[in-house]
C-alpha cells in the first residue's frame, strides 16, 4: 500500500494563503462561506495536486514548555483565522491552475477576496522545503473536526535564514520518529512575492512584514502534544523567535492526488450529510460524473482513503 507521505510529496510547489477577515463580518459566517462556497470553486481549477483548508481556535500560548527567548503568545486581533494550502506537482501544473477557469470567469471566484478579506499573505514553499515527514493517521483526506489533536505551528525566524531552516528540519526529523506524533509536515516559506500575486490577478492585502511567518509545521499527535517536544532541538531559540500554535477546529481536504474529493465536488455539508447517513450510493462514480462531468471521473468516497 502506498504510504501517505509518498503521495503528498509528489507536489513540488506549495502556495499557502493565511487569512484574516474584515472586522465587520461575523467570523462564523466567513468561515462557512470560505469552506462551502469559495473552496469548492477552487477545487475545480486545473493543476491542483493537494488542497486543504484549515480553520483555527485562538493561539495556545501554553502548548509547549517555555523556552527562553521564544515567544508563544499573540495579540488576539492579530491571529490568523484560516489557512488554504494548495499544492501542485510542478510549474506546468501551476501554469494550468493560473489559466483555469477562463479569464472571463475567474473574477467571479477572486471576488471573494474583496468580499471577505481584510488582510492575507500567500507564501510559497518549494521542493523538499514543502515536505511531509510522517503520516501514520491512515486518513488520506481528513474532513471536518480532526479525529486526533491537530495543531498548526507558525514560526518567525531569529537571524539568518540558513540556521532557521536547519533547526526546523532537525525538529521535523526528530518529531517524525516520536512515539506520540502521527503527522509532521514542514513548509519553509520563500519571502512573499507581492508582484507575482498582482500579476496573477490577486488583490494584494498582505500582512505587515513583522506579522509574516517564515515556516509552518502541520502537527498531529495521538493526544495532546507532549509539552517537551521542542527540547528535541536544544538550540532552537538561537534560530526561532516566535512559535504560534493554532488548534485546528476544521480541516477539509478538497483535492487529493490530483483529483477533487467528494467534499471538493459536492461541498462539505453534502459530504457531512452523506457520511452521517451512509448514503454511499450518492458517491458512486456514475452519479458524480453525471452531475459534474469529466472533473468527477475517478472520484469516489471510498477511493480517497484507499490510495
Amino acid at each position: 500500500m502506498v504510504q501517505l507521505p509518498e503521495i503528498e510529496n509528489q507536489a513540488g510547489i506549495c502556495r499557502v494563503t493565511c487569512g484574516w477577515k474584515k472586522p465587520e463580518l461575523p467570523l462564523a459566517v466567513v468561515r462557512r462561506y470560505w469552506r462551502d462556497v469559495h473552496s469548492p470553486s477552487i477545487a475545480r481549477r486545473k493543476g491542483i495536486w493537494d488542497y486543504r483548508h484549515f480553520q483555527y481556535d485562538p493561539v495556545m500560548a501554553d502548548l509547549f514548555d517555555p523556552v527562553a527567548g521564544i515567544e508563544y503568545a499573540a495579540p488576539h486581533d492579530e491571529q490568523l483565522m484560516w489557512t488554504s494550502d494548495v499544492r501542485y506537482r510542478d510549474e506546468a501544473a501551476l501554469a494550468a491552475f493560473g489559466q483555469s477557469p477562463p479569464a472571463d470567469i475567474l473574477p467571479g471566484i477572486l471576488g471573494d477576496i474583496d468580499l471577505i478579506v481584510d488582510q492575507s499573505t500567500t507564501y510559497k514553499a518549494l521542493g523538499k522545503n514543502a515536505w511531509t515527514f510522517a503520516d501514520t493517521t491512515g486518513i488520506a483526506t481528513p474532513q471536518g473536526t480532526p479525529q486526533l489533536p491537530s495543531f498548526q505551528l507558525f514560526f518567525r525566524q531569529r537571524g539568518d535564514e540558513a540556521p532557521f531552516r536547519a533547526a526546523l528540519q532537525a525538529l521535523a526529523q526528530a518529531w517524525m520518529v516520536h512515539p506520540d506524533v502521527v503527522r509532521v509536515r514542514l513548509s519553509l516559506f520563500e519571502v512573499p512575492d507581492m508582484e507575482a500575486e498582482r500579476k496573477a490577478g490577486y488583490p494584494v492585502k498582505t500582512h505587515p512584514v513583522e506579522r509574516q511567518y517564515q515556516a509552518w509545521i502541520d502537527l498531529q499527535c495521538k493526544g495532546r502534544p507532549p509539552r517537551d517536544l521542542l527540547a528535541a532541538v536544544p538550540t532552537l531559540a538561537e534560530a526561532v523567535q516566535t512559535i504560534h500554535a493554532y488548534p485546528v477546529t476544521t480541516l477539509c481536504t478538497f483535492n487529493y492526488a490530483g483529483k477533487p474529493t467528494l467534499a471538493g465536488l459536492r461541498g462539505f455539508p453534502a459530504w457531512d450529510a452523506l457520511t452521517a447517513l451512509r448514503g454511499f450510493h450518492q458517491a458512486q462514480p456514475p452519479i458524480l460524473e453525471w452531475m459534474y462531468g469529466d472533473v468527477a471521473r475517478g472520484v469516489s468516497l471510498h477511493g480517497e482513503d484507499a490510495l
